[in-house]
């Protein structure tokens, strides 16, 4: 027996990301390139 993999139809699409999101996702990414800690001390 096989199965096709390939037929997704029933897979739910992400929505786009908002413009902050966006923004976010790249001041994490920047941060985490300058080995930089998002949390404080405690974990906060």
């Amino acid at each position: 027996m096989t199965v096709a993999l390939n037929d997704q139809t029933g897979r739910k699409k992400r929505a786009e990301p908002s413009a902050e999101a966006k923004a976010a996702a790249g001041l994490v990414r920047a941060a985490k390139e300058q080995g930089l800690s998002l949390t404080g001390r405690m974990g906060c």
